[in-house]
């Protein structure tokens, strides 16, 4: 059951993307995530990474995100998730490969340590 409310979060987590819904896309993270974007600081609680997300979104022309995972391991209230994602950005397509830690908080899996980088050719 869990593999299928990860992957509805990270169908939540599209569709927020797509939709522009920074307040949505931040709420399926814990209170106390942490994001760990390529060449950048540390960025710690909601508040923060929807202020991330919101100008990342802006800067790079951000369209569509496709999350698929390819390893997913879980143990009681936590869980990592290894996958990769292709963003369409105004530019183009980018590819990225990434590692979620997921914590079950209130009964709900959400994101707590995101961190990503460019995959290689």
């Amino acid at each position: 059951m869990s593999q299928t409310e990860i992957a509805q979060v990270n169908r939540a987590f599209e569709e927020a993307a797509r939709k522009g819904d920074m307040d949505r896309l931040a709420s399926l993270y814990t209170p106390d995530a942490m994001v760990l974007a390529p060449d950048a600081p540390v960025v710690k609680g909601r508040d923060a990474i929807k202020q991330f997300w919101t100008s990342a979104a802006q800067q790079m022309g951000l369209k569509e995100v496709r999350l698929q995972t390819t390893d997913l391991q879980i143990a009681g209230d936590t869980a990592y998730e290894v996958g990769e994602a292709l963003l369409t950005l105004q530019s183009g397509p980018a590819a990225v490969k990434y590692v979620v830690v997921w914590k079950k908080v209130d009964g709900r899996w959400s994101l707590h340590r995101d961190i990503w980088n460019t995959k290689g050719a």
